[in-house]
């Protein structure tokens, strides 16, 4: 944050008996946000000369993606979050003529008007400001047909769901989940359908093990906005341009439906539950018998409950390459025989885990290899400390300083003193643990 500095004398004499004037200092912003309106705004005409209300949806969410997650500080990122919207909103409503009533009312269909751009338009046109051709259909296409892909595993599901204005040819929103990213919607588009074509067919056709299912339209818009407001949640992730830019009209498509109850799944395992499927996996003929078996389970259960997506069945090769070379090194502190123990235990929890999914054997023996592939790195990651996690850096630095970590007065007197020292010594500190 910028400072204010004293400025040294100039020389020129003051007032007797007045206060010297100050000028008024305005804080700057984070963001042209003036700027970035302007930019919207000047969509109004494009979107006139189409008479297509698709066309419209498709550009009012293409502007708004372009402000969700931007990279800006927490705060700038709240702060451009919370004023964008209405910031265009009322600028469309200044301009009173077509361009702006057009803006509204394709904004008002992909956002459920929670920046107020219905209320704008209708007042535009309470004031008889002529409606774009488009306007007394946006926002309300029939609905044709749902369906979802999956590979093997449900690490990615595909949902399809198509759409149809009157008069023209149908159109599909298509999202992509993906489960190892913490259970999103990473990817999206928007297109119209070729006459007589169906993809499902041809996924169908081949001998990838995908799953392809017709989904009642409801269904699959809740599990779509489940996914999207899981998403929501994240600071950041692996989001795609046209995921941004579809964001807003495939939230659209999903409030069209009728709020449907999804069932429960296993994310919602407790730590009571987590216990009783560790206990189950160690009185399976699966499990084997090592003393380091519990402590790796355990890893294996917080990993996906605490950090991934939240089933602890779900594991693929994906999945398995996340854990052992990015979750363990970076958050898992294991000596040397928990190390050697990881690829047999996690093989073991792997067989477990997919045999009670009920995944076809070629599957789970793909997972298991992936286990394999993965384990002559494991050993040289869980030792450097390129990849250590903030948490697993301090307690290597208090390994390192002697600490008793089963003594938490201990802890906290070493966390204390920490905090106490100025932030250079802090930080030449922890040179060589990583991870802050």
């Amino acid at each position: 944050m910028a400072t204010s500095k004293g400025r040294k004398g100039s020389g020129k004499p003051r007032g007797k008996g007045r206060a010297a004037k100050r000028p008024a200092v305005r804080k700057p912003e984070p963001f042209p946000i003036d700027g970035l309106v302007r930019e919207a705004l000047a969509g109004g005409r494009e979107i006139l000369e189409e008479d297509d209300p698709l066309f419209a949806e498709s550009w009012a969410s293409a502007i708004l993606g372009a402000f969700y997650k931007p990279p800006l500080p927490f705060e700038a990122r709240q702060e451009l979050d919370a004023s964008i919207g209405p910031a265009i909103v009322r600028g469309a409503e200044r301009k009173a003529n077509r361009e702006g009533l057009a803006l509204l009312r394709a904004l008002a269909a992909v956002t459920g008007d929670d920046i107020g751009a219905r209320e704008a338009a209708e007042r535009l046109a309470a004031r008889g400001v002529p409606e774009p051709s488009w306007a007394a259909q946006i926002g309300t296409p029939a609905f044709v047909s749902a369906w979802a892909i999956a590979d093997p595993y449900d690490d990615l599901v595909g949902y399809s769901m198509s759409f149809r204005y009157e008069g023209r040819p149908p159109h599909t929103v298509m999202a992509l989940y993906d489960e190892s990213l913490g259970g999103i919607i990473k990817d999206a588009s928007v297109g119209e359908i070729p006459a007589g074509t169906d993809p499902r067919r041809l996924l169908e056709q081949q001998d990838g093990g995908v799953r392809v299912d017709d989904l009642d339209g409801g269904v699959a818009a809740a599990r779509i906005a489940r996914a999207i407001a899981r998403g929501d949640l994240f600071l950041d992730n692996e989001w795609t341009v046209d995921f941004r830019e579809t964001r807003a009209l495939l939230l659209a498509r999903t409030r069209l439906f009728p709020a449907a109850a999804l069932p429960e799944t296993l994310r919602t395992l407790d730590a009571e539950a987590q216990e009783a499927l560790a206990q189950e996996f160690l009185a399976s003929p699966f499990a084997p018998d090592l003393a380091e078996t519990l402590a790796i389970v355990d890893h294996c259960l917080i990993a996906r409950c605490e950090y991934g997506a939240g089933d602890p069945l779900h594991w693929s090769p994906t999945v398995v390459e996340l854990f052992m070379l990015d979750y363990l090194p970076r958050k898992a502190t294991l000596d040397e025989a928990q190390i050697s123990a990881v690829p047999e235990v996690l093989s073991a929890w792997v067989r477990f885990a997919l045999t009670k999914r009920g995944l076809e054997e070629r599957w789970i023996v793909e997972t298991e290899e992936a286990v394999a592939e993965c384990a002559p790195e494991l050993e040289s990651a869980m030792g450097d400390p390129e990849s250590f996690g903030p948490a697993k850096a301090a307690i290597n630095a208090m390994r390192a300083a002697g600490v008793d970590l089963s003594d938490q007065k201990a802890i906290d007197a070493w966390v204390a003193d920490l905090n106490a020292r100025p932030l250079e010594e802090r930080e030449q500190f922890f040179e060589g643990f990583s991870g802050f």
